[in-house]
């Protein structure tokens, strides 16, 4: 089905990414391609459709052959129906005024008659519990909906080789199980699948065979059964210190109460109330879609209530612009892409403390060594990987050293080296004074990090504790507010 022999390619103007991969993957297999951030995950996979060189440019050498086909000699659009790609960043592949349309576009463009679209569009709308959402824009959609929704325009074509470039990422665990088991069903159809992911969890038990890069070079090929070593070489597995847990401040920093926010005839948030202190580590989980984002977003101005209040040391954030709060709050989106706004990674790092006065040389590398941003400096953030992204981002917003730290899925898109780093430089923002607050999926680093969780579920907040409280909360099971602990990877000690 495929075949890469002595690949060996670079983007214009950068050193060599892959170098010798030599790849057979036969029809009807499970292939997982793994590896840490920067090692060609997301660059091989370009090569299965053509996309490089055709439209990324830059130097490859070797062969490449896709169902007999010589990508070099054809068009991205020839191989459209052998090799089906879902982006990494969901965000470059919607384009649609509805889910619907969206997932109908593949299907429209090859012609099929209108009946079969619609029944198409149903099965794959059921299959990844999208029936919900097909009238809403994708625009309006959380990120793991989006996610879905870019899985599910990709999966109606049918392509022969189905290929997902970090497919989990968004994704919180009940939509996780849901894609699994999709794409294992999809396997066993006869369809090739291959996954490009950090976010290994059960998949090791799924998967036929494993490809482990490591700085552009197969660092282990074979059956998953003999992967771990490999695993542990390149810290995909990351491995956390649980940090101590510290009584709460008395300084109220935020006070929000009854938060309620809709669009049109849609509520995303329905009469939310919780406190945050100074210097409390505190984690935002949700599913996909409960309003987690829009919430965050009214802590430095972003949105404002529909309904309610919030304040901000005692003031109402009603009369304060994002700017002013700027200096205070910084929060670093769940898509980087959205953050960005200067053509080189060090201007983009470093214009917010020069906008609010604040520049700390000495920080500011310390943040290069932090993030591992050294060779990036000269970079245009755009260009970046997706993880590598998330870096930049990050950097960005803490280089400004604000009172409170909003992190919406820091650790998205990201290996087991980097989470392991960044837990351990948020236990030291404590010596700052920082307050802290995460949504995130990755319950595994919220455990580690928090020492309170706000669970919110359909837009409201059901419950306010410790992690280990609600863990034990059966309730919380029952409602699909958390996952049950043995269908997820149990959070490190």
């Amino acid at each position: 089905m495929i075949r890469l022999s002595d690949i060996r390619y670079r983007y214009p103007r950068t050193g060599w990414v892959l170098k010798g991969v030599d790849l057979s993957v036969d029809h009807g297999e499970y292939l997982l391609i793994g590896g840490g951030n920067g090692s060609g995950k997301s660059t091989l996979g370009y090569i299965f459709n053509g996309l490089i060189p055709h439209h990324f440019g830059g130097t490859l050498q070797g062969s490449v052959t896709v169902a007999g086909l010589n990508t070099l000699e054809k068009k991205v659009s020839d191989l459209l129906t052998h090799v089906g790609l879902v982006l990494q960043n969901a965000d470059a592949q919607l384009f649609n005024s509805t889910v619907e349309d969206e997932i109908a576009f593949g299907l429209e463009s090859l012609g099929m008659p209108g009946a079969q679209i619609s029944e198409r569009i149903r099965e794959i709308s059921i299959s990844l519990g999208l029936e919900n959402l097909l009238s809403r824009s994708p625009m309006t959609l959380s990120g793991g909906e989006k996610r879905l929704v870019a899985i599910a325009s990709v999966l109606c074509l049918n392509p022969s080789v189905l290929l997902l470039d970090e497919p989990y990422g968004d994704l919180d665990w009940a939509a996780s199980k849901k894609v699994c088991q999709t794409l294992l069903e999809i396997n066993q159809t006869g369809k090739t699948v291959i996954i490009i992911e950090q976010l290994l969890g059960t998949l090791l038990e799924d998967i036929t065979d494993c490809l482990i890069l490591d700085q552009g070079t197969v660092l282990y090929q074979g059956i998953p059964q003999h992967v771990h070593e490999a695993l542990s070489r390149v810290r995909l597995l990351p491995r956390y210190s649980r940090r101590e847990a510290k009584p709460a401040g008395k300084e109220l920093i935020f006070s929000v109460r009854d938060l309620s926010f809709r669009i049109g005839e849609k509520e995303i948030l329905t009469g939310v109330s919780f406190d945050l202190r100074k210097g409390e580590y505190v984690a935002l989980i949700g599913r996909n879609g409960s309003g987690k984002t829009t919430l965050l977003k009214h802590l430095n101005g972003l949105l404002r209530p529909s309904a309610g209040k919030v304040t901000f040391l005692g003031e109402n954030m009603g009369s304060k612009s994002p700017s002013e709060m700027a200096a205070h709050v910084g929060l670093s989106f769940q898509n980087p892409n959205d953050q960005f706004f200067k053509y080189r990674v060090k201007d983009e790092v470093s214009v917010g403390p020069r906008k609010i006065g604040t520049v700390r040389h000495e920080w500011l590398n310390e943040m290069w060594n932090i993030f591992d941003l050294h060779g990036l400096l000269n970079r245009s953030p755009y260009r970046l990987s997706e993880g590598e992204k998330k870096r930049v981002s990050l950097a960005s917003i803490l280089a400004m050293r604000p009172q409170v730290l909003v992190l919406d899925e820091p650790t998205s898109g990201q290996d087991g080296r980097f989470r392991e780093v960044l837990a351990s430089l948020l236990g030291k923002l404590e010596n700052l004074d920082i307050t802290l607050l995460i949504a995130t999926h990755d319950l595994a680093f919220a455990r580690a990090i928090a020492d309170r969780w706000l669970i919110l579920h359909d837009g409201r907040v059901v419950a306010d504790g410790s992690p280990e409280d609600l863990w034990e909360d059966k309730s919380l099971i029952q409602l699909g507010a958390l996952p049950p602990p043995e269908e997820h990877f149990p959070p490190s000690n």
